[in-house]
């Protein structure tokens, strides 16, 4: 299952050094780089690990079913 990523811990991705962006820089970085994402109700944008791995061109973590994985191990 994907991890939860909350409006703060994509803010210190979007910006690792400096001060805290706004929820628009937030949003608009999240945007260009391709990342999925849904509202919560503060109207700040939240997204998953999965959706920030297939932005990023990795496959997901839930892309493959867990049996799929067990039977490549055998």
């Amino acid at each position: 299952m994907a991890q939860i990523l909350h409006f703060t811990d994509l803010q210190r991705i979007c910006a690792p050094d400096g001060p805290p962006p706004s929820p628009a820089t937030v949003e608009r970085w999240a945007g260009n780089q391709g990342i999925l994402y849904k509202y919560d109700r503060r109207g700040r944008i939240w997204t998953t690990t999965d959706a920030v791995n297939v932005a990023l061109g990795l496959p997901a973590a839930s892309a493959q079913p867990p049996e799929m994985a067990l039977l490549d191990l055998v």
